[in-house]
């Protein structure tokens, strides 16, 4: 009894101190709702459900491996009503275009993206940003700004300015790593307090020294520490329509799960990134069905087992079998309901 009584008067203590909900019990953050956002059926399915609003994610992979189309993705589904929340406004988006690369392309490329609440920061005639001036930014939007989608593309390409202002001949590399820490350490517990979505994108480098890993990351160690879910894309090929006539309709991505907030890491799955559409889900499931049965495959053609039909549906090839989905409506929901079911997820 006494010591019940220690214990409620520290509570109160710190509740006036520091305020309210400082102390809580174990069972809030057991029973606390919280968002998941889907990215792609394949990397869902590896990385048990999706992303936790709330959630540091880091991209990493060669070039043009599809880390953009695939951010850009995301952004676009975690913008749809469904995947509010409880927020007390919609989700809005925001892309730090470090590299100054985005193009029309990318942002047409994906159709589902909302564009009237995606705004794109980066540096204009007379007015180059350096990387304090980008961190700063980021770092006003992750607390100003509760449940938004914020994109670093890339972390790899910040200069600072005293890299921007000095001759060539002197390197600051280490102070653009302290940068990077001091902005993870200044934002890592805002993050899931305001339930923001921050994609980092990094690249790997071809590894000089010959020693230890073929490829290197250029992003600093601070970044790692912080992170909820990382990906690293280990392959990447074009997606061919006809290999007979080297038709290319897009890029298949072998990514490999490093962190994970929902599931184990370690495991890989293929994505399929479709020009004009960004990630092609209807694909993603058509072939997730073949490996597990549920779509039948016999030479070219294709028997659709999770019809609920006596006659099933037959398709020759697999991307006849895609366009019965898509022409289909409520069919991709089914055959995706019964993958997880299967999978038991």
């Amino acid at each position: 009894m006494i010591k019940e009584k220690k214990m409620a008067k520290l509570k109160e203590e710190v509740t006036k101190t520091f305020g309210k909900n400082i102390i809580l019990s174990a069972n809030s953050i057991i029973d606390k709702p919280s968002t998941v956002i889907p990215i792609g059926p394949s990397l869902d399915i590896v990385l048990n459900g999706g992303v936790p609003e709330g959630s540091f994610v880091v991209l990493t992979g060669q070039p043009k491996c599809g880390k953009t189309t695939t951010s850009l993705s995301f952004a676009a589904t975690a913008l749809k009503p469904e995947y509010q929340g409880d927020l007390p406004s919609p989700r809005k988006a925001y892309y730090l275009n470090i590299e100054g690369r985005l193009k029309k392309r990318d942002l047409e490329g994906i159709p589902e993206l909302d564009l009237d609440r995606f705004d794109v920061i980066g540096s204009q005639q007379g007015k180059i940003l350096h990387a304090e001036e980008y961190l700063q930014i980021a770092e006003k939007i992750i607390n100003q700004e509760p449940g938004s989608i914020l994109i670093i593309d890339s972390y790899s390409a910040l200069c600072t300015e005293a890299e921007i202002t000095s001759d060539m001949n002197k390197m600051q590399r280490a102070d653009g790593a302290k940068l990077l820490a001091k902005f993870c350490r200044k934002v890592a517990n805002v993050i899931p307090v305001n339930k923001n979505l921050v994609i980092g994108i990094t690249h790997l480098m071809g590894n000089p020294t010959g020693y230890g890993a073929e490829f290197k990351e250029k992003s600093g160690q601070a970044v790692a520490y912080q992170t909820d879910i990382k990906l690293r894309a280990k392959t990447f090929s074009p997606w061919l329509l006809n290999k007979d006539t080297n038709s290319q309709i897009g890029q298949e991505v072998t990514w490999q799960v490093v962190t994970s907030a929902l599931g184990p890491p370690g495991g890989s799955i293929t994505s399929y990134l479709r020009y004009g559409q960004g990630i092609d889900k209807e694909m993603e499931v058509v072939n997730l069905a073949i490996d597990l049965g549920l779509i039948q495959k016999a030479g070219a053609w294709y028997t659709l087992g999770f019809v609920k039909e006596k006659e099933k549906p037959k398709a020759q090839g697999a991307e006849k079998v895609r366009q019965y989905i898509v022409d289909n409506p409520g069919c991709y929901d089914e055959l995706y309901a019964s993958i997880k079911e299967t999978m038991g997820i």
